[in-house]
């Protein structure tokens, strides 16, 4: 090759080197730029999901609403009535009281104790005490167990009682279901389950809120936990198994696999907005639980919940059909 064709030679490859060069760096940049709004849609969907979550939490909370003011104004109201009885009785201890440092006359003194009834006045402020403590008690746990589920869950799992979010969640639905169905509950002692406890207590209220509108008029709702048995786990670590079951219309076997379809409702328009089971399902997933539905027998429907006590980082399971 003489000394003209191989320097026309170098520069060409110099020139197609640096074509290739200047289109790998656009690709690169091309395929970095996709990457960053790949990852900025997929954090605004997790972010949109989370709100989704959070407003459907929210709205279970307005649907519950009137009938929490009712748990709560019962016990408000005779706590109100023990306090203005307490009020009565104080005024006739006073009585009693500037009686006996006015008078030296025993006979008088007794009296006006058979008079005012001190003697039983003394033995009801005892109770009055008594069921007024327990009347703010029971206002404090109800308020504090909607304070519990309205909280956005953390990002980190945390370790919680199952049985403890059921028994809380209970108070909160039993004025929106007594009238409907009696609930029985059939709970095992249980290890602790490390996850978002404010999540599982959305998904027991959705469930027991679905139960109680399969039951047409009365019915019966049932809700167990106990540990998995070695021929139900579905691997070789400990899970624990959670059973809603009710005397309902039950579910026919033709839409049992789209219960859990987002949006997918057989109500009517403007009565359900169809997230019930799907996010029931979705925060199940991430917990690494699975959800099977099954027929109850003899009638209605049992939705059997199957949680790791110890879920893999970030592992996800799903859902099981199946009709019996």
């Amino acid at each position: 090759m003489t000394g003209p064709d191989y320097k026309a030679a170098y520069f060409r490859q110099k020139k197609a080197r640096e074509l290739a060069e200047q289109l790998l760096e656009d690709k690169s940049r091309e395929l970095y730029n996709s990457n960053q709004a790949v990852l900025k849609a997929y954090q605004e969907l997790k972010e949109q999901k989370s709100q989704l979550l959070h407003k459907e939490k929210l709205a279970s909370i307005g649907q519950l609403s009137a009938g929490v003011a009712h748990e709560i104004n019962n016990p408000s109201g005779y706590v109100r009535s023990n306090l203005n009885t307490l009020k009565r009785y104080l005024n006739k201890i006073y009585t009693y009281i500037e009686a006996l440092e006015a008078s030296n006359s025993d006979l008088a003194i007794q009296k006006l104790r058979e008079q005012l009834d001190i003697a039983y006045v003394l033995h009801d402020l005892t109770e009055l005490v008594s069921d007024s403590l327990e009347g703010m008690e029971r206002v404090a746990s109800i308020v504090q167990s909607l304070k519990d589920f309205a909280r956005p869950d953390p990002e980190e799992a945390v370790s919680y009682n199952l049985n403890d979010c059921i028994r809380n969640t209970l108070k909160l639905v039993n004025s929106e279901i007594k009238y409907q169905a009696q609930v029985d509950t059939e709970l095992a002692e249980l290890p602790p389950l490390c996850g978002q406890p404010g999540s599982m207590s959305q998904v027991f209220l959705n469930l027991i809120i679905n139960a109680a509108q399969a039951i047409p008029t009365q019915g019966n709702i049932h809700i167990s936990t106990r540990l998995a048995t070695s021929g139900e786990r579905p691997d070789h670590q400990q899970w624990i198994i959670a059973c809603v079951s009710d005397t309902g219309t039950g579910i026919p076997e033709d839409i049992i696999d789209k219960i859990f379809d987002p949006f997918y409702s057989t109500k009517k328009i403007g009565e359900g907005t169809g997230l019930g089971l799907a996010i029931v399902h979705s925060l199940l997933k991430k917990q690494g639980g699975l959800i099977r539905v099954e027929k109850n027998h003899p009638v209605g429907t049992r939705f059997k919940l199957l949680l790791p006590v110890r879920p893999p980082a970030g592992a996800e399971a799903g859902v099981t059909n199946e009709p019996q």
